[in-house]
């Protein structure tokens, strides 16, 4: 059955452009942090294409909302830079107001994007998918995510925390692991993987040094501000899907609208 262009859909989409646009804005006005033609907007206008046209996949709108997430963790773990560039853009050259046109409509288009893009998923996984299934698809979707980020990260050399790297790649190998073997063990996966994230997010929030942006090692790994928020959002989608597939096994009420 195919899906309707919701409003929560077309909010996503234009939340994506709007990212994209407003990255091109600090390239163009001449952004030192953007020396030579930025690929992300690229990638944002692709993912947004792919939203409008997979409208009957109930999750593709979360693919919008992951990679806004991912930015948004980004952007938050270099908070003192970019607060800097928001209340002093004379800081960052000639083309300050340029580049303030540029800084404060992204942060604000990658919200509005994470919010729309999560209630467009949770909207359209009601009316489309089988509740119980919400596990599985919850696993296969991130584990394969951090799977493919994680082994792109270590092919392309990128300059990434590798503790961290390594920890997303064992998760996301056992994420997919589970998923394949049932929706009860998807489910439990779901729960304590949420625990873990949340616990993890709680913690660095707390611990971690205020001025050094949230920065906590956790033995070899260090986190900061960007690497707590990401956990807690991630953490609160898998427990929310675990708990979700929990209960729709135990009451085994939920219809199944085939896709």
């Amino acid at each position: 059955m195919k899906a309707k262009l919701t409003v929560l859909i077309k909010l996503t989409i234009v939340g994506l452009i709007g990212v994209a646009v407003a990255i091109w804005t600090q390239w163009l006005s001449g952004d030192p942090a953007h020396p030579k033609f930025p690929p992300g907007p690229v990638i944002f206008i692709a993912v947004a294409a792919i939203v409008a046209m997979e409208i009957r996949r109930w999750w593709t709108p979360l693919i919008g909302a992951l990679i806004a997430l991912l930015v948004t963790s980004g952007w938050f773990a270099l908070l003192p830079r970019n607060v800097l560039r928001l209340s002093h853009p004379g800081s960052v050259g000639k083309f300050a107001a340029g580049i303030f046109a540029g800084t404060l409509p992204q942060i604000a288009a990658l919200l509005f994007t994470d919010i729309a893009g999560l209630a467009a998923t949770i909207q359209n996984y009601r009316r489309m998918e089988k509740a119980s299934d919400s596990a599985k698809g919850a696993c296969r979707l991130f584990g394969g995510l951090f799977v493919f980020m994680g082994i792109l990260a270590i092919v392309s050399g990128t300059q990434i925390e590798k503790y961290h790297n390594l920890m997303q790649l064992i998760w996301g190998g056992l994420a997919l692991a589970g998923s394949f073997i049932s929706s009860k063990v998807a489910g439990r996966f779901c729960i304590g993987y949420g625990i873990f994230y949340l616990t993890l997010a709680i913690l660095g929030l707390l611990l971690g040094n205020p001025s050094m942006n949230r920065a906590w090692f956790i033995g070899p790994m260090l986190l900061h501000t960007g690497d707590h928020i990401f956990h807690l959002v991630l953490g609160s989608i898998f427990l929310s899907m675990g708990l979700l597939s929990g209960r729709a096994q135990n009451d085994g009420q939920v219809e199944y609208v085939p896709i």
